[in-house]
């Protein structure tokens, strides 16, 4: 059986003959990066003598050469991350939105009309990219009448820009009870961490600008797909962080199996984005994890900036501490995080106010 790891695609192969258990998914460590890889069994209605996996039978002990977690506790967990997984699919379809108009903006063939196109079957996107247009935050104040205006008055890559905001604004703007965040709450601090990464992205390296906007606002979405099993979870959590030592995200991970940066970057390979959109969201608390990805520390120096802003994204805060190496690597002085935070808050205040 060939397993490629989610994180670093490193492929490595197991002979299902050494597979032997009564659970129906397991959980591996990449020997190359030492991710997590959690595989679900789903085994096709085959006779024994024709299974590869007969081995995974009742009538046999359970036997791994792998050392894999076999407590009532971590199978428990295990069923749970498969359930979550299984959420994904259950998301709105805004992320293929956002999807579709970055490809368009990659080809050097496309138009402007084709990008206008992505959405103007969705007339609830189509008023949001208008009011976003007209906004005084872009400098049009009125005079945009129509998305084929916009994109003439604005041009492909701010047209990208406003689709982005408009599409993912309606899934980031939600209430999440699990986390206590009150309705828009999640979308300020997200739309705060985009227009961050992108101002970080400007000074340092300009070929990021795109991808590290994206990543931005969609950095902690996360929580939108973990909160109602923390909801359901809420004297565990409350248990678990009893002493005060241990954060939020810590008890995600031991609590459902996934934190919320985790079950976000999975979703976004799930939807075929980017690969280095999907590291640097899933390691935008913990950078050096991420094997030198400059996106996953800009996105994590914004995040902390967006914080200072005022812009939280939840009552019960992760790490707001930057990383130690993280303004070595970006080549930035510790006093100019108060002016990307100034920045941030008076951009988000223009677009949040106007913008309904």
């Amino acid at each position: 059986m060939r397993i490629e790891c989610p994180e670093c695609r490193g492929v490595s192969t197991i002979s299902s003959e050494l597979i032997v258990t009564r659970k129906r998914a397991l959980e591996l460590i990449c020997s190359k990066c030492k991710a997590d890889i959690f595989i679900q069994l789903s085994l096709p209605s085959v006779s024994k003598q024709d299974n590869p996996f007969s081995a995974l039978s009742d009538d046999n002990p359970a036997r791994l050469t792998s050392p894999i977690v076999e407590t009532e506790e971590d199978t428990k967990i295990l069923s749970l991350k498969s359930k979550i997984l299984r959420s994904l699919v259950e998301l709105p379809p805004m992320p293929n939105i956002i999807l579709k108009a970055r490809e368009i903006m990659e080809d050097p063939d496309s138009s402007l009309k084709e990008l206008s196109g992505v959405i103007e079957h969705d007339q609830a996107i189509v008023a949001r990219v208008l009011a976003l247009a007209n906004s005084s935050y872009y400098g049009l104040s009125g005079l945009v009448s129509s998305i084929q205006h916009a994109s003439i008055l604005l041009g492909q890559k701010t047209l990208g820009e406003l689709i982005t905001i408009a599409a993912s604004s309606r899934l980031l703007s939600k209430k999440l009870e699990g986390y206590q965040l009150d309705p828009g709450d999640l979308w300020k601090h997200s739309l705060a961490v985009a227009l961050g990464s992108r101002i970080i992205a400007e000074k340092k390296n300009l070929e990021l600008v795109e991808d590290a906007f994206i990543a931005g606002l969609l950095h902690d979405a996360g929580k939108i797909i973990l909160d109602p099993f923390v909801l359901e979870r809420k004297k565990e959590f409350k248990k678990f962080q009893k002493t005060g030592k241990q954060t939020f995200i810590e008890a995600e991970k031991k609590i459902l199996g996934f934190d919320h940066a985790e079950v976000m970057s999975r979703a976004a390979r799930f939807w075929r984005y980017p690969e280095t959109q999907s590291i640097a969201i899933r390691y935008h608390h913990y950078p050096l994890r991420s094997r030198n990805s400059e996106l996953a520390f800009i996105v994590h120096l914004a995040d902390f900036a967006a914080k200072e802003a005022g812009f939280n994204s939840e009552a019960t805060s992760s790490s707001s501490e930057i990383d130690p190496q993280t303004l070595t690597i970006l080549g930035l002085q510790k006093e100019e995080i108060n002016a990307i935070s100034a920045e941030i808050f008076a951009s988000v205040e223009k677009l949040v106010t106007e913008f309904r």
